[in-house]
């Protein structure tokens, strides 16, 4: 047998449907026994009588995805958790079966390949020289001069070589720099009139100024407009993220096309006039998607009502229509399968789940994991033992009574067993 901590890849592994009964089983009678296991084991009277694997999964500190009827171990993602996947993985190995080799990366190509995106395989981008890796690595800290970077074109034959870290070109760098100093100059103007409110504008406006220059030193050597990060962002992706109709302008001037992931990251800054711009002539574009990223966005921000309603008025985003893929944000994760309306209900957002519920939104509807939106609303959508990974907002008590009335039930169970009672009850205890 291979030694399970080298063995083991969350994430590549799937427990059939008709195989979970025999991994629960093997799991509860194998890991209350063993050394390590029962040492971190912090509920062995609920692990025992459980009958969800999934939530044997969970109380073991490692949570999982749903494929159907199977289930999909998922990345230990660390924490507070300890990760015990390389001694539990022993009781149910001959129960887990490997997927095919490269198919999640594939998913991931087909997925991009279906918004209009061509992403270039890693193995592709050949390592730069040191002064190459190094000056992109800096354009993040100072000015750069068009000398050097002539210099570095030169050297490396083209404008678009790519840092040996994370692959990305001066045009990238630029860009994803050049957004982080947008918002921090937003941050900065909400300072007081304070000694340390004016030094902490002026910083940002400094810091302004050097990344628009670099951007545009860059940009006089017309480098490619259509690169991507290895997670598919395009230059333009990272101006949209920044909410600056100002550099999405800058951008589209020199050749930039608008794509799916453009108009995602114009919807997740809240800039509705940046959305209804990139919105014209690419109805094409405009997926199932935007909404959820629209719901999801922290409910602080003025402008997500507006978002909501444009998406949903002007644009004909479906209220009801799932997000193909999970959506990761600082509040929590919203699963695959989840509705604009669960993902408002995780941001306690009470006028855009006001909104949807006006427009109809499922009550009803559950997500891959089998989360309704109470669910959502009414602590994590699964359990952490080291406690919560969310934490209500001020409107969470008018969110939770409002579904309720729309008919939310409090016994909806998730594929853990879980229903929103349960999570209402663990958060408080």
């Amino acid at each position: 047998m291979q030694d399970a901590s080298s063995f083991i890849q969350p994430g590549t592994f799937r427990i059939r449907q008709a195989d979970q009964a025999a991994a629960l089983q093997n799991l509860q009678r194998g890991c209350p026994k063993h050394m390590v296991i029962a040492d971190y084991l912090k509920n062995p009277e609920e692990f025992a009588r459980t009958r969800y694997l999934a939530r044997a999964f969970e109380l073991l500190g490692m949570q999982c995805d749903v494929d159907g009827g199977d289930l999909l171990l998922v990345p230990f993602e660390g924490g507070e958790s300890v990760d015990l996947s390389a001694y539990y993985w022993d009781f149910i190995e001959d129960l887990a079966h490997e997927e095919t080799p490269g198919s999640m990366a594939h998913g991931t190509k087909v997925a991009f390949h279906e918004a209009g995106i061509d992403v270039e395989d890693d193995d592709e981008h050949q390592e730069v020289s040191q002064e190459a890796d190094d000056f992109i690595r800096e354009m993040r800290h100072r000015m750069i001069g068009l000398a050097e970077l002539d210099a570095l074109i030169a050297r490396e034959g083209s404008v678009d070589f790519r840092d040996n870290y994370n692959g990305k070109t001066p045009l990238l760098a630029a860009c994803e720099s050049y957004r982080w100093a947008i918002s921090q100059h937003a941050d900065a103007q909400m300072e007081d009139d304070s000694d340390e409110g004016r030094e902490a504008k002026a910083d940002a406006a400094a810091e302004l100024a050097v990344q628009a220059h670099n951007l545009q030193t860059v940009l006089q050597r017309n480098p490619d407009m259509a690169a991507r990060t290895s997670d598919g962002t395009d230059a333009l992706g990272f101006a949209t993220e920044s909410g600056s109709v100002d550099f999405v302008d800058q951008l589209l001037a020199h050749g930039a096309t608008v794509n799916a992931g453009a108009l995602q990251g114009a919807v997740q800054s809240l800039s509705v006039d940046m959305v209804r711009k990139l919105a014209q002539g690419h109805a094409h574009l405009v997926g199932p998607d935007l909404l959820v990223h629209a719901c999801v966005a922290h409910s602080a921000m003025p402008t997500k009502l507006e978002m909501v309603r444009y998406l949903v008025e002007d644009l004909g985003c479906n209220v009801n229509a799932p997000v193909t893929g999970t959506i990761h944000e600082s509040l929590g994760s919203v699963r695959r399968m989840a509705t604009p309306l669960m993902a408002a209900a995780l941001t306690d957002d009470l006028a855009v789940v006001q909104y949807l519920l006006e427009a109809e939104a499922d009550i009803h509807a559950v997500d891959v994991y089998g989360n309704t939106a109470l669910h959502y609303c009414s602590g994590q959508t699964w359990v952490s033992e080291d406690g919560p990974l969310w934490f209500a907002q001020d409107d969470n008590p008018k969110v939770i009574d409002l579904l309720r009335q729309h008919g939310a039930d409090d016994g909806a169970t998730n594929v853990a067993g879980r229903t929103p009672a349960d999570l209402f009850a663990s958060r408080r205890a």
